[in-house]
């Protein structure tokens, strides 16, 4: 697989990798100017050479993912002196890293407001998991950071997502939306629990979920309806604009908190 399939197939995964290209060459080298691999947490794909030059490579472009920020890097690399190659050339090498995003968003539901809130999360960095029981509703093509899953076993749908997700269900299916509540709000783990509908609706809900046995926690996990509570419009992609700008809401809340507990961490730790 080379190196353009491999970003494509890492892509769709929703993995992180670093591109790396040998920007510059003097003396002797294994490849030209120009060649390039591409490096994930598990997999190297197309080569700079082989050899001590792609494997420190390697290691270097895994240690730069493992900071999970988009970067750029330079190194130079004596064949001879540093790397004990024969060749004895040098070589320059230009890293760029793209980590996977950890803004991980799950949807229920193909309607007219799960299709116009995937219009616009098709410009978001997100990983999106999009589901619905109706294949015949997605559309034919979607970006690259948006799976298309056929929805057969509701509980096993939600076991299958990441931890720390933000959950969206607006099926069209009110018992189907009620199991995929219970479920969701089961794990514990999730950053957002959203349904779509009216405030009765919610209350609704959240009244089978305390005869089920479900706490005052989890039942404050769930919110519906869902939006900014400012904007009441019922156009299908307005709807989804509002849902949009909660998300991002949340997810600049969620970055915040975890920069204010980093700094605690460091200041204990002096």
């Amino acid at each position: 697989m080379n190196w353009i399939e491999a970003i494509s197939k890492l892509n769709i995964q929703a993995q992180g990798y670093v591109l790396v290209t040998v920007l510059e060459t003097k003396g002797s080298s294994p490849r030209d100017t120009g060649t390039k691999m591409v490096v994930s947490v598990d997999e190297s794909f197309d080569t700079i050479g082989g050899g001590a030059l792609e494997y420190k490579s390697i290691e270097l472009a895994r240690e730069f993912l493992h900071l999970n920020k988009t970067a750029q890097y330079t190194e130079t690399f004596n064949l001879g002196k540093d790397l004990k190659q024969c060749c004895g050339g040098v070589v320059k090498v230009f890293f760029e890293v793209f980590p996977a995003s950890d803004f991980n968003i799950v949807i229920f539901g193909a309607g007219h407001i799960g299709k116009s809130l995937i219009k616009i999360l098709e410009e978001v960095d997100c990983q999106v998991k999009w589901f619905d029981s109706r294949p015949e509703l997605f559309p034919e093509t979607v970006a690259s950071h948006i799976q298309i899953q056929t929805l057969t076993q509701p509980e096993l749908a939600v076991e299958s997502c990441k931890s720390n997700s933000y959950f969206l269900v607006m099926t069209h299916d009110h018992a189907l939306d009620q199991q995929l509540c219970e479920t969701i709000l089961s794990r514990g783990d999730s950053l957002y629990c959203g349904l779509i509908g009216s405030a009765t609706k919610g209350l609704k809900f959240r009244q089978r979920l305390m005869k089920k046995g479900y706490n005052k926690e989890e039942l404050e996990q769930l919110t519906c309806p869902v939006g900014l509570p400012s904007l009441k419009s019922k156009k299908p992609m307005e709807i989804a604009v509002s849902i949009s700008a909660e998300l991002l809401q949340l997810r600049d809340k969620q970055s915040l908190n975890a920069v204010i507990d980093n700094s605690k961490v460091v200041t204990l730790g002096k």
